[in-house]
């Protein structure tokens, strides 16, 4: 399929919506709401504006198949009272989890759809920041392994922003793999499966003609349908990588999670790439290859040598033991696949961003399209 053209976001920041305790703000307290008011108004506008605007100055080329069907991917502004009625309110009850930014309800509209809302207070520059990045990507990402955004909203009095994603049922890998312990990720084959439709879902990203960073791959933002398939979700931290560039300058923004980001998020001086995902992605391989999470301690003293799942990994590897690693409760057990996920993933964890292979050749792996190196 023909490489899709995406544009980067507009680098002119969100207005700032905080408030200066200046003679002039105490003097005239009226203006000063009123102010904050147009300039959050300004910036939903600009926000959904330059996403309707950039998609009509980037039409995809002829003959690739989403063309037909890019008007449906751009996101729809829902009324804030259309979504407080979905979630009953905001109802405590419809809570499905906590973001950084915000939290998500489960929401259900007159016509039966059932969706999820995220809830993000706009007081926060970082929080703006990823509202608008979200929209950015929402009706660029076209892929059945991308979570889409459906629509948004925003509250101008209580200055809330709010994202509508299309629901999946079985919520969040890291919950149902880790917390709930779903039966049908007790067997081998499903979670191999998810392990596939996650590379697939990146490879999709860097493979695009302006290469997607997501910058935050990790299990809490891979999403479970019904059928339990992977979906990769959150791009608030995701970057379009600058033509001729072999990467972004890391920013304080751009961390990732800690666990999950590679070695160079640590350094300003570095310049951040696809490799950083391709380094969270083997992180999240050991996690569904083991069970456990990456920072694990109980206390138990044979525990310690095995708190840290890459250094134990890399510790089974030199011993040949890689087998030892994979989660015993699992059932239908591949050995040699389980194996060959680990040497994936470790791959996947040098140290050197130029040392991993890529996504593309990370899913040629897992298929045995592509030998190991």
């Amino acid at each position: 399929m023909p490489s899709r053209a995406i544009s980067a976001p507009s680098p002119v920041a969100p207005p700032p919506l905080s408030h200066h305790h200046d003679k002039t703000t105490r003097t005239f307290p009226l203006l000063t709401v009123a102010g904050a008011g147009a300039c959050f108004s300004l910036f939903i506008t600009l926000s959904v504006c330059f996403c309707k605007s950039s998609r009509k100055r980037q039409p995809p080329p002829p003959g690739d198949p989403s063309s037909s069907s890019s008007s449906s991917h751009t996101p729809r502004e829902f009324s804030y009272s259309t979504l407080r009625r979905a979630t009953a309110s905001f109802s405590p009850a419809n809570r499905l989890g906590q973001g950084g930014f915000g939290a998500v309800f489960r929401g259900t509209f007159s016509s039966g759809e059932n969706v999820a809302v995220k809830v993000m207070d706009s007081g926060s520059l970082q929080g703006e920041a990823e509202f608008q990045n979200e929209l950015f990507f929402a009706a660029r990402l076209d892929s059945p392994h991308v979570v889409p955004v459906i629509g948004f909203s925003h509250d101008r009095k209580r200055r809330r922003l709010l994202l509508v994603y299309r629901l999946m049922d079985n919520g969040n890998l890291q919950d149902a793999l880790l917390h709930r312990r779903c039966p049908e990720l007790m067997d081998w084959g499903k979670r191999f499966s998810v392990a596939v439709n996650v590379a697939e879902g990146i490879e999709h990203l860097h493979g695009l003609e302006r290469p997607v960073i997501h910058g935050d791959i990790k299990p809490s933002n891979v999403l479970l349908d019904k059928l339990f398939s992977a979906k990769i979700a959150d791009f608030g931290l995701a970057r379009v990588k600058p033509e001729h560039s072999c990467g972004i300058s890391s920013t304080p923004s751009m961390r990732g999670t800690v666990c999950y980001a590679a070695p160079e998020y640590c350094n300003l001086d570095n310049i951040v790439s696809e490799k950083c995902d391709v380094y969270s992605y083997g992180v999240l391989l050991l996690v569904l290859v083991s069970g456990r999470r990456p920072l694990e301690m109980t206390g138990s003293a044979s525990e310690i040598q095995r708190a840290n799942l890459m250094s134990w990994a890399r510790k089974l590897a030199r011993r040949g033991k890689l087998v030892d690693l994979v989660d015993q409760k699992l059932q239908n057990l591949d050995q040699e696949q389980a194996v060959l996920c680990i040497k994936v993933a470790l791959q996947c964890l040098q140290r050197l961003p130029v040392s991993r292979p890529s996504m593309k050749q990370v899913l040629g792996m897992l298929k045995g399209e592509v030998s190991l190196p």
